[in-house]
């Protein structure tokens, strides 16, 4: 039995040493990465592009060029893991996009980096000169700290040799064509051709050319403009005429090369497929084509059969980049050498089409034939016009004409902006009004909407069915919610989700916006100037001594009727080192309010509760000096928590049980040995025992 009790009083001494361990690294390390990101976890501190340094939200201009250096400087709030960088290109004008991103990596805390990205225009950028550059520092869990820089490009672009034109629209007859590989046009012995475009930068002896061949020869014909000269931003036109050669009446297949040139060789230029269609001129023929003894049976877009003549909703993904047709023919005669046309007409005017090779079809036969429509630009919704034409050798047809709306989103509803009410601090115990505005971008009304508000953390939400929102309505709908803040809720920031979904599926439109609350004690805290209120929510906290920086939010409010500037002026007391999120001198309008953090650290010599000082200024005028506290703890472990006193008085309950176990353990392990040797106990109730 003892030899059993001196085997779990060792088992327990081995358990008391590896807690003091423990107690003695202080539990797992603070140093332990996050798994989690969050906005105010990093700070991007600066952004050089091609060695010239950002400023955020405003336009910023460097040198021509098709190769961007992008450095990236931040700092680490709090250790974190698995973050990665990317800048974002947009142009302003088309809206396409180029990207770069780092791979995964971590920071320590407080930890300064640089990283560096490289962005490469692509064609269709290098023309361009307006851009907006956003930097995202992107945490594993997919949140992100987000900037966001204009980019104007000055001059012009070395070695790009291209000219800084906007071919805007070219018409072919009268017709509006597109850049792809199918542009029906009736059939002609001249091409007229109207060619509209802008000068993004001055222009001097430049002239236009056009220039047609035939894809069956390779025989080219061609016109151009005398010089001109064009200022910037100005926008031209010039009309050319090509006439066909005898040799290229008959053909029906060519390309139309548009090309704008300066005194310098810089140019710009587009390709246009030509396909002609229709009666022959050129063998002296007229207008005298029948209609094709053949029948359309259906046509269907991305799998939907479309109705003749009637508006035809449709659905497709996001980024969709081409359309299916496929179109299903009787023929009620022999017809030899037939081909399908598809045109697909925008509201803008713009055309992309497609052809089918010739084919052979007898008489009460079927076919199904198959084509694809490019989609051009950008769009979330539109209006198009769908043609399908089967046409014969000598130009007799069949056709069929369809409306068309298409929309891009899955789910329709969009939660354009919310609005607040207050417009700055919700207060704990009052009322959130807060306006949504839904617009429905999609094709079709729907019923069993129903919107919902809420703020998770404190568990309050305002829910109700919205009415019937007709996408006829451009200004869309708007609800309001209202909110009670609980008494208890504390100072912070909180998000606030608006939720729109559907009754009838799992679709839903999710948009989240942080709030600050003000909790009741802090209210009072609150100092009315004439003009100004000043809102410190955080008067005193903890703070180590170690270098890390807490941080203490000063809201001003300017109530005035007029814009007031005021300045903050900090003073550490000799033992804090404060610095400020922006700069010291601000400006602020009327009824607007502005945060500013002061960041405050401990030098090492500082213990126990200190306090320094902020003062808020105008004029020369001094409006209010706040004291703010820290109560400055030891990073080594001297000043003790309430959990480190718990933690070591647990660990030393059970080194007192580990050496009264012991004790007990080593007497009854003596006296069994005795027992052993045959030397008797006595009895200690009687007496001592002399040894």
């Amino acid at each position: 039995m003892y030899k059993r009790t001196f085997a779990l009083t060792s088992f327990l001494l081995v358990f008391a040493v590896l807690i003091g361990s423990y107690a003695h690294a202080g539990g797992i390390s603070s140093s332990t990465f996050s798994s989690t990101f969050s906005a105010s976890d990093v700070s991007v501190d600066s952004v050089k592009v091609n060695g010239k340094a950002f400023a955020e939200d405003r336009t910023n201009f460097i040198e021509d060029t098709v190769n961007l250096d992008v450095v990236v400087g931040m700092t680490a709030v709090k250790d974190l893991s698995d973050v990665h960088v990317e800048a974002v290109l947009t142009d302003l004008r088309t809206g396409n996009t180029i990207a770069d991103t780092t791979g995964t990596f971590v920071l320590k805390q407080n930890q300064n980096t640089l990283v560096a990205l490289n962005l490469r225009l692509i064609d269709k950028l290098k023309r361009e000169k307006e851009f907006r550059l956003e930097i995202n520092i992107i945490g594993v869990n997919g949140n992100k700290e987000q900037k966001t820089f204009g980019l104007r490009f000055t001059g012009a672009k070395a070695g790009a040799g291209r000219l800084d034109v906007s071919i805007d629209r070219i018409r072919v007859n009268s017709n509006i064509v597109a850049e792809s590989k199918t542009n029906f046009i009736d059939r002609s012995t001249e091409f007229d051709i109207l060619i509209e475009f802008t000068a993004l930068e001055d222009l001097e002896d430049a002239h236009v050319e056009a220039v047609i061949k035939d894809l069956r020869s390779g025989l080219v014909v061609a016109d151009a403009s005398p010089n001109f000269n064009l200022v910037s931003d100005t926008s031209s036109s010039k009309s050319l005429r090509v006439k066909l050669l005898d040799k290229l009446r008959l053909s029906d297949s060519f390309e139309l090369n548009v090309k704008i040139v300066d005194k310098e060789g810089n140019f710009v230029q587009k390709t246009f497929g030509l396909r002609l269609r229709g009666f022959d001129l050129a063998a002296g023929g007229s207008s005298s084509f029948r209609l094709l003894d053949i029948s359309i049976d259906s046509v269907e877009l991305e799998g939907k059969t479309l109705a003749e003549n009637e508006n035809n909703f449709l659905i497709i993904d996001k980024g969709e980049k081409k359309l299916k047709l496929r179109v299903r023919l009787t023929a009620l005669e022999n017809v030899e050498d037939a081909h399908v046309d598809a045109v697909l007409a925008f509201e803008n005017g713009d055309v992309v089409a497609d052809a089918t090779v010739t084919f052979d079809i007898a008489d009460g036969a079927n076919a199904v034939k198959e084509l694809e429509l490019p989609l051009v630009g950008m769009f979330e919704q539109n209006n198009f016009r769908l043609k399908a034409k089967v046409v014969d050798t000598e130009g007799d047809f069949e056709e069929k004409s369809y409306g068309l709306r298409i929309s891009q989103k899955k789910f329709p509803f969009v939660i354009s902006s919310i609005s607040l009410s207050p417009e700055s601090n919700a207060e704990a115990g009052k009322s959130l009004i807060a306006g949504l505005s839904i617009k429905n971008s999609g094709v079709v009304p729907l019923e069993g909407i129903s919107a919902k508000v809420s703020i998770t953390e404190l568990g309050i939400s305002s829910a109700k069915f919205v009415d019937q929102i007709k996408s006829s309505k451009p200004a869309g709908l708007m609800e309001e919610f209202t909110l009670k803040i609980p008494d208890t809720a504390a100072t912070g920031t909180y998000t606030l989700r608006s939720e729109i979904s559907s009754q009838f599926g799992h679709d839903s439109e999710v948009k989240e916006i942080p709030i600050f609350i003000v909790g009741k004690e802090e209210q009072k805290k609150q100092v009315v100037n004439d003009r100004l209120v000043i809102n410190i929510p955080i008067l005193k906290q903890n703070i180590k001594n170690d270098g890390s920086e807490a941080a203490y939010p000063v809201i001003l409010t300017n109530e005035g009727p007029d814009a007031n500037s005021y300045t903050l002026l900090l003073d550490g007391a000799g033992w804090a080192d404060l610095r400020l999120s922006d700069s010291n001198f601000v400006v602020i309008n009327p009824k607007e309010s502005r945060t500013i953090n002061i960041f405050a650290s401990s030098r090492k010599a500082a213990l126990g509760e200190q306090i320094f000082m902020v003062a808020i200024k105008s004029s020369d005028k001094v409006l209010k000096q706040v004291p703010l506290k820290g109560n400055v703890t030891d990073a080594g472990g001297i000043a003790l928590s309430l959990k480190d006193f718990v933690e070591m008085a647990l660990i030393g309950f059970v080194v007192l049980a580990v050496l009264i176990g012991l004790l007990f353990g080593i007497r009854g392990y003596m006296k069994d040995g005795r027992k052993d040797a045959g030397e008797e106990i006595p009895d200690q109730e009687q007496g001592e025992a002399y040894y």
